[in-house]
């Protein structure tokens, strides 16, 4: 195979890998800012 392809084909796993990261850590960011809100909103009362 050739050298390049298999570059190509390495760096789209990574990016790949690196957009699930970046995906799981959005979601759970927003899980956490959800939470937050909830515990302002109770010293807010």
């Amino acid at each position: 195979m050739d050298r390049n392809l298999v570059n190509i084909r390495d760096l789209s796993a990574q990016s790949t890998n690196g957009a699930n990261q970046t995906s799981a850590a959005s979601t759970e960011l927003s899980r956490l800012a959800i939470d937050l809100n909830g515990m302002v909103a109770r010293f807010a009362l």
